[in-house]
């Protein structure tokens, strides 16, 4: 059998799969859309990227990537952050989403991310701004990091179902502390939370959860 040397990747751009193993070419593999504060490449072998692994496994592996990796890395991240912010009376658009996140990039990330799914976007950096904003204009859902500054978002949650005006907006809480089945069920029950998601997010996961709880407009294109 004869092998096809176009699929062989540059020695010098070589990279290693830490799931698989599988060496793909740095220069061209595509990136995963999680919502995580740094893109990361995608394996073409086992379709798996960083952002599940742990932390020690992630800084080894750009310890050694090579600079063409590395260069579009910081490309992407850059690309992906390019987000307008929203201007003072602007008209909404529906199914809104508020997502409050303390970490700015993953909150740029996330923002462009739905905006491409055909959601309207609101954003908040803190607890209590999350909670003003979801007051004012009443979305139709709320992604909050669990650990935020000023409110903690499971106390945002809290605050969002105990009040009538707001009882009928939709929560998930987007956390990495909570892994087991059991886990999750009770902090459902006690934060009144409609829904969870395991950090980094998995956009498939993001997107399962969304068209769950409230689905995209008719004809939206998935991003």
């Amino acid at each position: 059998m004869t092998q096809d040397f176009s699929l062989v990747p540059d020695e010098e751009n070589a990279v290693p799969c830490p799931a698989c193993g599988h060496r793909y070419d740095g220069a061209s593999v595509e990136f995963c859309t999680c919502l995580a504060s740094t893109p990361s490449p995608v394996c073409p072998e086992c379709g798996k990227c960083l952002c599940q692994l742990p932390k020690e496994v992630q800084q080894a592996f750009w310890e050694k990537a090579p600079p063409v990796l590395f260069r579009r890395k910081m490309a992407q991240r850059a690309e992906r952050t390019k987000v307008s912010p929203v201007r003072a009376g602007q008209v909404l658009k529906r199914p809104l989403v508020l997502v409050a996140e303390d970490e700015a990039v993953t909150l740029r990330v996330a923002q462009r991310v739905l905006e491409k799914m055909g959601y309207g976007v609101l954003v908040a950096e803190r607890g209590d701004e999350a909670y003003r904003l979801a007051c004012e204009h009443l979305p139709d859902i709320v992604l909050t990091d669990a650990l935020m500054p000023k409110l903690d978002g499971r106390e945002l949650c809290l605050r969002l179902k105990q009040s009538p005006a707001t009882a009928f907006i939709k929560v998930v809480v987007m956390t990495g502390l909570f892994t087991k089945f059991q886990n999750k069920s009770e902090a459902i029950l006690e934060f009144k939370a409609d829904g969870f998601l395991k950090k980094p997010v998995d956009f498939d996961e993001l997107r399962r959860v969304l068209e769950s709880l409230v689905p995209p407009p008719p004809g939206a294109s998935p991003a």
